[in-house]
């Protein structure tokens, strides 16, 4: 009877723990998780981008209405992007996300299928999921895991700022203090990004030019020229790190994923801590 009883309890750790995490999935630079949404009698098991760079939630303006049922008509207008362009918001009733249910979920509501064609997701997750709490993204088995933000740093630690320390930024951006060849800038941490973005005027030496595709919640994907920047050097801390470029047409630079180069990591929105391990 013992053995039995522990062995319940072995199987029921090994249950929540399961449900308090998510496979990790990368495709063509991004990250996905398994998400569940939930709205009205409608409940879909889907994999959704992570985006640390979004500061709220966006849900595929088809799949929102074919899959999820929100009424078209129910559908209010805002700005995003720090600029005049217009979107479609919506609630959704609820989000289960590595163990957690997050209820009355304000969304955005998007064309990505037509904006973002073979890179579209139907959800993203963004900051207003992921800043309730803390994430380690454990890269050698593919986990991402809610994390106990108390939890004390061990790893390589970069304390990160926000819209609070830099008004000219979005909502929760991940903003990373850094110099390139000596001058003081500044990242934003961003795993939506497909590339790793420079501002004008750091880079030394003559850019390549390109053709890359490129999107926005704005301009759909098509393919443009861009000035490839090759081994940039550049300060987060006391590390240094060197990628590829792209001259970007913002006040601040974008790191993707790639910056990371397979660290498993945390970010601990509670304490604003990017952890290293």
């Amino acid at each position: 009877m013992k053995l039995y009883f522990i062995s319940l309890c072995i199987a029921f750790v090994a249950c929540i723990t399961a449900k308090a995490q998510s496979k990790l999935i990368f495709k063509d630079k991004f990250m996905y998780a398994d998400a569940q949404v939930f709205n009205g009698l409608k409940k879909h098991s889907i994999p959704s981008m992570i985006d640390t760079g979004c500061s709220l939630c966006i849900i595929d303006s088809t799949f929102a209405v074919d899959s999820c049922e929100i009424k078209i008509d129910k559908l209010q207008t805002i700005s995003v992007n720090q600029t005049k362009d217009k979107i479609s918001s919506t609630f959704i009733d609820s989000i289960f996300f590595c163990g957690k249910t997050y209820h009355k979920v304000y969304c955005l509501v998007a064309n990505l299928t037509g904006i973002y064609q073979k890179y579209a997701p139907k959800f993203i997750i963004g900051a207003a999921i992921l800043k309730s709490g803390a994430w380690r993204f454990d890269m050698e088995r593919n986990i991402i895991e809610s994390y106990d933000f108390n939890n004390k740093a061990k790893g390589i630690i970069y304390k990160w700022k926000n819209h609070l320390d830099y008004p000219d930024v979005a909502i929760d951006y991940i903003i990373l203090d850094s110099k390139v060849n000596g001058k003081k800038t500044r990242f934003s941490f961003d795993t939506g990004s497909k590339y790793n973005k420079l501002q004008h005027g750091l880079y030394v030496g003559e850019p390549e030019q390109i053709q890359k595709e490129t999107a926005d919640i704005g301009n759909k994907l098509s393919i443009k020229t861009a000035e490839l920047c090759r081994n940039v050097t550049f300060k987060i801390g006391k590390d240094e790190y060197t990628l590829d470029f792209i001259i970007g047409d913002r006040n601040i630079g974008l790191l993707n994923i790639e910056f990371l180069q397979g660290h498993s990591f945390i970010l601990n929105y509670k304490r604003q801590i990017l952890e290293l391990l």
